[in-house]
Formats: C-alpha cells, sequence, structure tokens
C-alpha cells in the first residue's frame, strides 16, 4: 500500500475530519470516510491505519460507525482474510442515514430541552422570580432558539 496520497484525496480526509469534527464526532470517522470515497480499491483496517496515521482500533471503530449510517460497506476481496471496506457513493443515502442516526435524536432532545426551558420560564414568572421584562426578553430568545434550531420540521409524532 503506498502512502503517498493525491493533494484531492489529502484534502477529501481533511474535509471529512472538519465536518466529523463539527459534529461532535471523532475526527478520524470523517478522515475514514473521505479516504475510502476517493479510493479506487477497497482497503482494510491496516491499510486505512497506515494512510491515516491512526490506530486500527480506530479504523474499527469509525468504519462500525459508518457502516451503521450506510456511508461505507464491508467488501470481500478474492484470496484475502482480512476485511475490506468501501465508501457508498449515494451521498443521499448518508445523509438519510446520518440524519436518522445522529441528528434528529440531537435535534428532538434539544426540542425537548427547549420546551423545559418555556415552561421553567412560565413557572419562574409566575413564582416572582422573574420581573416581567426579564420574562419577556428570556421567553423571546427561547422562541428565537427553539424557531432556529430545526432545518426541518419536527413533527408532533416525531417528539414523542
Amino acid at each position: 500500500m503506498t502512502t503517498i496520497l493525491s493533494k484531492t484525496r489529502r484534502e477529501m480526509i481533511e474535509a471529512g475530519g472538519r465536518i466529523c469534527q463539527l459534529l461532535g464526532l471523532p475526527r478520524s470517522t470523517g478522515q475514514i470516510f473521505g479516504l475510502l470515497y476517493l479510493s479506487p480499491k477497497p482497503l482494510s483496517l491496516d491499510d486505512m491505519a497506515a494512510l491515516l496515521g491512526i490506530s486500527k482500533a480506530s479504523a474499527s471503530i469509525g468504519t462500525r460507525q459508518l457502516a451503521s449510517w450506510g456511508a461505507v460497506r464491508q467488501v470481500w476481496v478474492p484470496g484475502e482474510r482480512r476485511d475490506y471496506f468501501e465508501a457508498v457513493a449515494d451521498f443521499g443515502q448518508l445523509l438519510r442515514g446520518s440524519y436518522s442516526d445522529f441528528i434528529r435524536p440531537r435535534l428532538l432532545s434539544s426540542q425537548k430541552r427547549l420546551e423545559g426551558m418555556a415552561a421553567s420560564l412560565d413557572e419562574e414568572k409566575q413564582q416572582g422570580i422573574l420581573t416581567e421584562e426579564e420574562y419577556q426578553l428570556c421567553a423571546e430568545r427561547v422562541r428565537n432558539l427553539d424557531a432556529s434550531q430545526t432545518p426541518t420540521q419536527i413533527t408532533a409524532t416525531e417528539k414523542n
């Protein structure tokens, strides 16, 4: 396995790593996807670890996470006993998998947290802890967070 990667492949690896970091996931998971996405052939965990400079355990954990999202799949390579992986080129499938398994649960959790904050504000106003001015300011800002935190509408059935 050659350790020289083209500039384009290195940039794809780094872009994948940055995206995962922004989502609170291990950088290596995104790097694995970036490497596999532009790889002309399936790669083993040993290949990924060597090319990315990560441990084989990190490569294993990252590929399992990506496989659970439908972003990579395990493939058989004739004459080889090791596991090999390739990226699923359908970006729509990746987005659907990551949305339902990762993003949607976080959005629902945030939605419930905001609903709890709104209820607490109402209680604090009734108890006299907040002035009317403080209540109005806080309530407006919580509503703004609520309106801006979901790029797609979360239906009542999704909340339950």
